[in-house]
């Protein structure tokens, strides 16, 4: 999915910053993994549902010990 409206790299880092703060505020921990996924949805190369896979995806990697 594509944005019709390309939004800033300041845009961008804003939104992650707000989403980070929260994470962390909920004990959360956030891999880069994370926070790349998230740079492509904020800029419109992924869906919320495509984001979800992925994060889903990169998470059983990280927990699954390999």
């Amino acid at each position: 999915m594509a944005l019709k409206t390309p939004v800033s790299e300041a845009h961008v880092r804003r939104v992650l910053a707000e989403v980070e703060a929260g994470q962390e505020t909920a004990g959360a921990v956030v891999s880069e993994a994370d926070r790349e996924i998230a740079r492509r949805q904020v800029r419109g190369e992924l869906s919320g549902n495509e984001a979800v896979r992925e994060a889903i995806a990169a998470a059983l990697d990280r927990f699954s010990g390999k």
